[in-house]
């Protein structure tokens, strides 16, 4: 039956792709301890998986799904980014320049020691840096090689080495932030973590005397005049004229009770309430 399925799958490689797809959605629920692999890391994988099955995908649909990848990081990714260059380019850009470099000249360092040819130097460039697009910068390069015997090698092995070094850069990258780099610079994460908040909040001080929209619950409750008794709730709408207000629920003793345009308010007049913000000044507040 496994011989059936795979023969299926290589006749109809469409079918492998959805089938790559919905077992990386199962992958990337995985969780080793508080990491999650991810949609990401379980597609890389599922495709290594599904990959070994001999199954040939046609060149075509290789680079229109790598092409729809690098569309949907750049249309994600540029626009912060060219927000966030405005603010400090030059440590941005200089950064940029210290870890293509230094991500370069790692890459060929191991490869020569481990004796890793071009294909799967570049994955492991590509995964271990999670740059994405090294996989189709080398993969044209390579397909441009005199190399008849060896180029489908190449090219195969730059998914693969990329699949398998993409978790480890991620997680390793994660670590380094979250870990390393805070003892490392003597920082503790959490207090300053705290001073960013407390500097970003939207929350009113008294030295910006700025008001916040921050509200702690999303009701506001409003105690009725007496002149409202024996009124329906279509006329206590309409009194807020020319302003819109809608009439929810009103509460009678310690019961809410749902309400229509013709629901009649009883005296001791019946406390309204309605989905707006809640703010404490106005909890009770009388209307009339």
């Amino acid at each position: 039956m496994i011989a059936n399925v795979v023969a299926s799958l290589r006749q109809h490689p469409e079918l492998a792709v959805f089938l790559t797809l919905a077992l990386a959605f199962l992958l990337g629920r995985v969780r080793l301890g508080s990491f999650k692999l991810g949609n990401v890391v379980g597609t890389l994988l599922a495709g290594v998986l599904i990959g070994q099955l001999a199954i040939e995908v046609h060149p075509l649909v290789k680079i229109v799904f790598l092409d729809l990848f690098l569309f949907a990081t750049g249309y994600k990714v540029g626009p912060q980014f060219f927000r966030r260059l405005k603010k400090n380019a030059v440590p941005q850009v200089s950064l940029t320049i210290v870890l293509c470099v230094t991500s370069l000249v790692a890459t060929v360092v191991a490869a020569k020691v481990l004796g890793y040819d071009c294909g799967t130097a570049a994955g492991l460039l590509a995964g271990a840096f999670t740059e994405s697009t090294v996989i189709g910068t080398a993969g044209d390069t390579i397909s441009r090689l005199n190399l008849p015997d060896e180029k489908q090698r190449l090219l195969n092995n730059i998914p693969v080495a990329y699949a398998v070094s993409y978790l480890v850069g991620t997680g390793f990258v994660v670590w380094l932030l979250s870990s390393l780099a805070p003892r490392l610079l003597g920082v503790d994460l959490k207090v300053e973590s705290q001073k960013l908040e407390a500097q970003m909040s939207a929350r009113p001080t008294e030295q910006s005397g700025s008001r916040s929209g921050y509200r702690e619950w999303d009701i506001r409750a409003y105690r009725l005049a007496d002149v409202f008794a024996n009124r329906r709730i279509t006329d206590l709408e309409n009194s807020f004229a020319p302003e819109r207000a809608f009439i929810e629920r009103i509460r009678r003793d310690s019961e809410f009770i749902d309400v229509t345009p013709d629901t009649v308010l009883q005296a001791p007049c019946d406390a309204t309430v309605s989905t707006s913000r809640y703010h404490p000044q106005s909890y009770d507040r009388p209307i009339g």
